[in-house]
């Protein structure tokens, strides 16, 4: 199926699903999971009512997957969740009415308790679960050994205001030797792991640069720190930057592909 046409049926099965992802955020959605870099599964942290769910089970199905995780207690848990009580039985209608409900492995409960037994390979690890400071980290931590030569990692609202994604995603992603291609599309902050460290080297400007853009927002998140007018052009700023997704092409000239 063309990507264009992919797009419009996701967008198409999201109708009357409440999310949390603009538009061209599904499109990079779509984008990492229906172009796999390498093999393995995807895994999605946080699915709030399923949006991002469908977006990632679809383009995985598009791209030959038998499946995807996702992990989600549903019953917000933290501070930063919408606070709606439990939103699982919304997710579970807003799956079979687009017809993924049998293509979703659905893990109900925490991600740390997900990964006690976990040992698939990942291709595409989604993380847009607790965005405190420590629960992000700790997701992306728990799940780092996991990733497959050439995964891709992805955050979401690494330009918002909760203070756990910007920084996880500037520090420990961006700050590391083991992630060569990166960027953000949107508010989603990604980056691709990769063992030969020769590889990495070569993006090592592009890090910098982004890590350096990204340097106001962390310091603008940082805990009882209210936000500036200033604070809040500059991500106004980076945002409408990012604005447009890639292309597939654009893509696969920018990653490694491994598999």
């Amino acid at each position: 199926m063309h990507f264009r046409n992919l797009v419009r049926e996701i967008r198409e099965s999201l109708a009357g699903v409440e999310r949390t992802i603009k538009d061209y955020e599904i499109d990079f959605l779509a984008l990492i999971a229906a172009y796999p870099a390498t093999g393995g599964c995807v895994l999605e942290i946080g699915a709030f009512k399923g949006a991002s769910t469908i977006v990632l089970s679809k383009a995985a199905r598009a791209a030959g997957d038998d499946h995807i995780w996702t992990v989600d207690p549903f019953t917000n848990p933290c501070e930063t969740d919408l606070p709606e009580g439990t939103c699982y039985h919304e997710f579970q209608n807003n799956l079979q009415r687009a017809g993924m409900e049998t293509f979703v492995k659905v893990f109900k409960g925490l991600s740390q308790d997900l990964a006690k037994e976990w040992r698939e390979p990942i291709r595409v690890l989604w993380i847009d679960g607790d965005h405190r400071y420590a629960a992000t980290k700790h997701d992306f931590e728990l799940f780092r050994p996991f990733l497959a030569d050439g995964a891709l990692v992805a955050f979401h609202d690494v330009l918002g205001w909760q203070p756990g994604p910007c920084r996880v995603f500037a520090n420990d992603v961006l700050g590391s030797e083991d992630f060569s291609a990166c960027g953000l599309s949107g508010t989603i902050g990604w980056a691709q792991f990769v063992k030969d460290r020769q590889v990495p080297a070569r993006h090592s400007q592009t890090k910098a640069k982004l890590r350096r853009a990204l340097a106001p927002q962390i310091s603008a998140t940082a805990p009882s720190m209210p936000v500036s007018r200033i604070a809040r052009w500059r991500q106004l700023l980076l945002r409408n930057r990012h604005r447009q997704s890639l292309s597939p092409k654009q893509f696969l000239q920018r990653v490694e592909v491994l598999r």
